[in-house]
């Protein structure tokens, strides 16, 4: 596997990153095509025009790939997402943002989604266990959707009468829901759902003046 600094301490490469995202690229297209368990590296070499050598060079092999392909997408989603609640004041404005631009990032990159989707289910770790779909995975998700929910209900937006934690999980198993049902059905309407579920959760949150 390349280093991810050569030995004169120099970062990777333009072209080096050019490639590990082609590599990327193509195995995204092979899994979707034909699954986790069919997408070897030979497959993705294949697809991508590469030699399997070529894999090699810039991954230790299959395990490696499929934990930078589900990183990467993180990352993507990541620099998506945070740009436009943080462009918001207020914890409800924010928490609108966050949804919107969750199911945005989803419907925006589909194919991407289900291959991620896919390895995190199968991808185990060398004592068999998940990779990513564990409980310290899900708490490092949530955690910036359950802080907004703590400031909104400081601040006296939301109502304190909601555990944020249990919330959080709610509005998450509302957006990977959707991310299901963009995978399954190709006429999934995103934006409606997106107002749909911000709809759901303006009214769920919302805190009521008690005369």
């Amino acid at each position: 596997m390349r280093p991810e600094n050569s030995p004169g301490g120099q970062r990777r490469s333009f072209i080096e990153e050019a490639r590990r995202r082609q590599i990327i690229a193509a195995a995204v297209e092979v899994i979707s095509e034909a699954g986790y368990g069919s997408a070897s590296l030979a497959r993705i070499a294949q697809h991508a025009g590469i030699s399997k050598g070529v894999i090699s060079y810039h991954f230790a092999g299959k395990d490696e790939l499929m934990t930078q392909l589900v990183i990467q997408l993180y990352i993507s989603a990541g620099e998506y997402i945070a740009p436009r609640v943080g462009s918001v004041r207020g914890a409800r404005k924010q928490l609108h943002a966050y949804i919107d631009s969750n199911l945005g990032f989803i419907a925006a990159n589909t194919k991407y989604v289900a291959a991620l989707t896919d390895v995190v289910l199968n991808l185990r770790d060398a004592d068999g266990r998940p990779r990513f779909a564990s409980a310290d995975g899900e708490r490092d998700i949530i955690v910036p959707l359950v802080d907004i929910l703590t400031a909104g209900q400081a601040a006296g937006e939301f109502t304190p009468e909601f555990d944020p934690v249990a919330m959080a999980k709610s509005i998450r198993d509302a957006i990977d829901g959707a991310a299901g049902r963009a995978i399954r059905e190709p006429d999934f309407d995103m934006v409606a759902y997106s107002a749909h579920v911000c709809r759901l959760f303006e009214v769920t949150t919302r805190k009521v003046e008690r005369e």
